[in-house]
């Protein structure tokens, strides 16, 4: 009992000295303290204590019809909050007139998803504009045309820069956001009604090298303050607002973003401690807690990552062991890239292996992710004012790792994690705290997955120092982990255990369609062509999503220039790719490489360098295609969408210069050219739900071959024939499709998009590894007896563009 007496003392005298402290550090400003503030243990909402359990949904990544599906799922995993980025790209599609011009801006997708999170669902909202977002979007979510106002005189970057030119049209787009968010804040709401809580500025500043942050970070910060946000401001994985004593940059708390290794979940614990340490007056918060990976073009798919469901568990519950009262799975809601908008190296699909899935299934991480938020409803106002830190297990095997807490009422709360992935251990340990790593390194996984080296210091609270230790039995299986929750006036053998354990899968008995044939068309020069004027670029034509363009030239040629020109070089804004025809016929790509034009991947060793107006990145070679007299080119251009980060997201897209060469150093003959700003068959409405493709050209399919689901390099071998081909059929769905949710098996070469009934369900790469393709059961007829209609346009590759086999199929992972 004496032994219990001293416990509760050194708690208590710590809270005291905590609370003390907090009074002689930098004075936070909150304009409504009473509806929202934060301090060193937790956000504050109308008055009331709150652990922020958030849920990543991205509104852009799921039609719209399917948001409530989606929200009522993550309100039965017991979050409290959702969050989503806002991509600039897609909300100003097209180039304003200038800064003051907001004509083009389109956020109502937002404002609607914002209200019915809020109004219908009960949620907080937190609101992340970037300008950069990441987020594998096509620019980090910069629009295209953005690069037209870069100036002359920058070296370096110029996007996410600390100079005033760009921070100009950075407020221009703040002060577009804002304008939503100063309605939507919890601030502008009364009281009991949900609004956004929380807005970030810029996204993991630390991975990106440029000078003078604290300049832009403060622009950022009086752009959100002038334009009437009252709400808390954050960062994540910046260290300039980590802290920071500046009078402007103190008023923003940093958050961190956890994307470990598959044995490192503890150090989310001492990441935590040490973020809590580092900035004592603000609560700890993980804004990226990793739900998954994201998967690229001839690499693996998001199911294939490591991080499971009892990764994404340990994670949680060791951010919470060090401290964190905010926890944020990012993304908890997989999607998809819908019209080609992922960045370029990105799959169509961005599943990410979350909690619910690309097609609204569960997955064992939602029932993790359930636990995690039924442990908060129930310890979260105990966790909130708790102390503690690493401890180590004794004469436990090295691979039992953990922490634990202290709440102020003397509750104990041991975090406990086996992590290794394959064996099982059970035994008795000594539990003794103000212990754990042993110095051992931590690390990040950054998007190339490789290790970022985090440095910390001791994660060891000294309030920790005067617990006593304890002696437990645990009993953990590979990668589990278990939270011992034992109660003041009791010992260790009286404590309870936590634990998780995911439920049986509910497997759907297949239903599919197999498809026989297909009717084929290829692109022609039908439609309307306008001239291009020298130099002009995509943008400048209103051309800023992710679509062909056709470009043509015509031109006479004497005898002897016909025997001189045997190339045709191009220089493009971007690399991106070419297919071209010259008299009628197929002009050979001579550079870039077979692979790159079949996959088009992200190119880091090109990421730090802009494309020069003298290098051609699209090189033909026109042996025996010219003749003298009058000639005639046509091509198809394919604008693929620019990185999510460094140079790529600053360039242009479109054709800069081309003509004819003797070589591949210069252009000797620079042509004038056409351009058609849509394909033929977009034209001609071919996508359109009731096209019926009469006339065309009836391919059959072999029905017998089993289409795999995945898989690099096993499109099939034809050869190029056309510059795009066109594909289009027909299937009608069973009873009670409306019960199931659909996906299209395919294999086939050629790269491109696919259309169901309309809708641009995203873009098919032949190289894989996605193999079959999410359809929103939103877009589909599910009437039996009802027509449905899909039709691809698949640019043509050295393999050409065949469809072996192609079937739509339901999901089978527990649609729900």
């Amino acid at each position: 009992m004496f032994r219990k007496q001293i416990f509760q003392v050194v708690i208590m005298m710590a809270i005291a000295l905590s609370s003390k402290s907090q009074t002689l550090r930098q004075h936070k400003n909150f304009p409504y303290p009473d509806k929202i503030r934060y301090d060193g243990a937790c956000l504050y909402l109308d008055g009331k204590q709150t652990f922020v359990y958030s849920a990543a949904f991205h509104y852009f990544r799921t039609p719209k019809a399917l948001w409530r599906d989606r929200f009522s799922k993550i309100k039965a995993a017991g979050f409290n909050t959702v969050e989503t980025y806002v991509p600039w790209n897609l909300s100003e599609l097209n180039m304003p007139k200038g800064l003051n011009d907001y004509s083009q801006v389109d956020l109502k997708d937002l404002t609607e998803w914002l209200k019915m999170a809020q109004d219908e669902f009960g949620f907080y909202t937190v609101v992340r504009p970037g300008a950069f977002i990441c987020a594998e979007f096509a620019g980090g979510g910069y629009p295209r045309w953005l690069a037209k106002f870069r100036p002359n005189d920058i070296e370096g970057f110029w996007l996410r820069s600390a100079d005033d030119r760009y921070l100009d049209w950075h407020d221009h787009w703040y002060n577009a956001v804002c304008k939503v968010v100063q309605k939507e804040q919890i601030t502008s709401k009364q009281k009991g009604k949900k609004g956004i809580i929380l807005i970030q500025i810029e996204n993991e500043y630390n991975a990106h090298k440029t000078t003078n942050k604290v300049h832009a970070l403060q622009r950022m910060y009086n752009c959100v303050r002038n334009a009437g946000i009252t709400i808390p401001v954050f960062t994540c994985l910046t260290a300039e607002t980590r802290g920071s004593k500046d009078p402007v940059l103190s008023q923003v708390f940093d958050c961190d973003n956890y994307y470990v290794g598959q044995k490192d979940a503890v150090n989310c614990a001492q990441r935590m401690s040490d973020l809590k340490r580092q900035q004592p007056n603000a609560p700890g918060f993980v804004t990226e807690l990793q739900g998954g990976w994201f998967s690229t073009v001839g690499g693996k798919l998001s199911e294939e990552h490591y991080s499971n469901d009892k990764h994404f568990y340990a994670i949680g519950m060791m951010s919470i062991a060090g401290g964190a009262t905010g926890v944020f799975p990012y993304v908890f809601v997989g999607g998809t890239h819908f019209a080609g908008w992922g960045a370029r190296g990105q799959t169509t699909t961005y599943d990410y292996n979350a909690a619910i899935r690309e097609n609204g299934a569960l997955s064992p991480k939602y029932y993790a992710a359930q636990n995690l938020g039924n442990f908060i409803k129930k310890y979260g106002q105990e966790l909130i004012h708790s102390k503690g830190g690493l401890c180590s297990f004794e004469s436990a095997p090295t691979e039992i790792v953990g922490a634990q807490r202290i709440s102020s009422g003397g509750t104990r709360f041991v975090f406990i994690h086996n992590s290794s992935a394959n064996q099982k251990y059970s035994g008795n340990a000594t539990v003794k705290a103000g212990k754990g790593n042993n110095g051992q390194a931590m690390y990040n996984i950054d998007q190339d997955e490789n290790k970022v080296l985090i440095k910390s210091k001791n994660s060891a609270d000294t309030a920790m120092a005067a617990i006593a230790s304890l002696s437990i039995h645990y009993d953990l299986e590979p990668m589990e982990t278990k939270v011992l929750i034992i109660p003041p006036s009791v010992g260790a053998d009286k404590g309870t255990w936590w634990t998780y354990s995911v439920p049986k899968a509910k497997i759907v008995s297949p239903v599919s369609f197999r498809f026989k044939t297909v009717k084929q068309y290829n692109e022609d020069t039908q439609g309307p062509w306008r001239p291009l004027y020298d130099g002009k670029s995509l943008p400048e034509m209103e051309i800023n999503d992710l679509r062909y363009v056709r470009y043509r030239s015509d031109f006479e040629l004497n005898k002897e220039e016909v025997s001189k020109y045997t190339r045709m070089l191009f220089n493009t804004y971007s690399r991106d790719i070419i297919n071209m025809e010259v008299n009628g016929k197929i002009a050979p790509c001579l550079f870039p490489s077979e692979k790159w034009v079949s996959e088009v991947t992200r190119q880091r060793d090109k990421s730090f360098t802009f494309l020069k107006e003298t290098e051609y990145d699209n090189q033909f070679d026109l042996t025996g295609l010219l003749k003298e007299g009058h000639n005639e080119v046509w091509l198809v251009y394919e604008n693929i969408g620019h990185e999510h980060g460094y140079f790529p997201m600053e360039e242009l897209c479109g054709i800069r210069t081309a003509g004819l060469s003797d070589g591949v150093t210069a252009i000797n003959k620079i042509l004038k050219w056409d351009y058609s700003p849509n394909l033929s068959g977009i034209e001609h409405k071919f996508t359109d739900a009731a096209f019926d493709g009469k006339g065309w050209k009836v391919v059959p399919l072999d029905t017998t071959f089993l289409i795999p689901r995945k898989g690099n390099n096993i499109q099939p071998k034809g050869e190029q024939n056309a510059l795009l081909t066109w594909y289009q059929a027909e299937f009608k769905l069973p009873e009670n499709a409306g019960k199931r949710t659909w996906r299209l098996l395919i294999n086939a070469s050629g790269n491109g998009f696919i259309y169901i009934n309309g809708h641009n369900i995203g873009r098919h790469w032949e190289a894989g590894p996605q193999r079959e393709f999410y359809i929103p059961e939103c877009w589909l007829n599910l009437k039996a007896g009802e027509k449905n209609n899909i039709t691809l346009g698949l640019r043509q590759t050295v393999n050409g563009a065949v469809i072996r086999s192609m079937e739509i199929r339901n999901y089978d992972n527990g649609d729900s």
